[in-house]
């Protein structure tokens, strides 16, 4: 086994946000995610089947949730989204980009 860095290997084109899995055992699923002004499209919404628990750990992001709240996640900061729960990205930093890191379940 040898060890991985979440901060290493990030790509350099990064005109579509980017989600790369690190660990998937078909009940789990464990994600990078790397935004840089990326936003989900306007009407779209995240309706997901299983919980999702999400942290930053670089950048900031801010969530939008159905029925209009708002939370801005800066450096750090985590939430779990419940299964269902639908939300969206209104925003992330380009500056330095918004890396996440997403734990499906």
């Amino acid at each position: 086994m040898k060890p991985q860095n979440v901060f290493e290997g990030i790509r350099t084109d990064l005109s579509n946000e980017v989600f790369e899995p690190l660990e998937d055992n078909g009940k789990v699923l464990i994600e990078r995610i790397i935004s840089k002004g990326h936003v989900t499209p306007e009407g779209q919404w995240y309706d997901q089947d299983r919980s999702e628990w999400v942290m930053v750990l670089q950048g900031e992001a801010k969530l939008v949730f159905e029925h209009a709240k708002v939370v801005h996640l800066k450096k750090g900061d985590y939430i779990t989204i419940p299964a269902h729960c639908k939300h969206r990205v209104s925003w992330t930093a380009d500056h330095p980009e918004t890396l996440w890191i997403a734990v499906h379940y």
